[in-house]
């Protein structure tokens, strides 16, 4: 949701999510999602998908942590995913 849009996430404040996985997101929205209680994960950003970690131990999701994946393995999992 919210590709390049970070006003997208008010979407997920409106519906009360408890989880926002976004392409961009502004600070004010990330600030406003932190105060909510709301767990986010920013794409765009450098290694932003390790924050994913961040989401799993919040929500006490048992995982293991990786050390990053290569542009194959990310296109690969967006396969599976999508």
């Amino acid at each position: 949701m919210g590709k390049g849009n970070p006003e997208s996430a008010d979407a997920v404040i409106a519906r009360d999510s408890k989880v926002f996985v976004a392409d961009k997101l502004s600070q004010t929205n990330k600030n406003q999602l932190n105060h909510l209680g709301v767990e986010w994960v920013e794409l765009r950003s450098s290694n932003g998908y390790l924050r994913f970690a961040t989401v799993l131990d919040n929500l006490e999701i048992p995982h293991r942590n990786i050390t990053g994946f290569n542009e194959e393995e990310l296109e690969n999992i967006f396969k599976q995913i999508f």
